[in-house]
């Protein structure tokens, strides 16, 4: 199960999908939730969206990390 927060998290990144977000990017998109503006915040959601949609979390197929820019949701998914 994910918070509202992590669904909506999970809503605008795959909506995105094959797009890198940025944090702030997230947090934009994310206005008018209660996220904390800190980097980690977002980092921590990103972990548990992951724990309950990837099959193993920490080799993730579906929510990549893209280093020094932001996450991005794979265009392919699981066939």
């Amino acid at each position: 199960a994910l918070t509202s927060h992590q669904f909506s998290m999970l809503v605008a990144l795959a909506e995105h999908a094959g797009r890198v977000m940025s944090r702030d990017a997230l947090m934009d998109l994310m206005k008018g939730e209660a996220l904390e503006a800190f980097d980690r915040s977002i980092d921590i959601h990103v972990s548990r969206i992951r724990a309950a949609i990837e099959d193993d979390p920490k080799n993730p197929r579906r929510i990549i990390t893209v280093r020094g820019a932001g996450y991005v949701f794979a265009r392919e998914q699981d066939r």
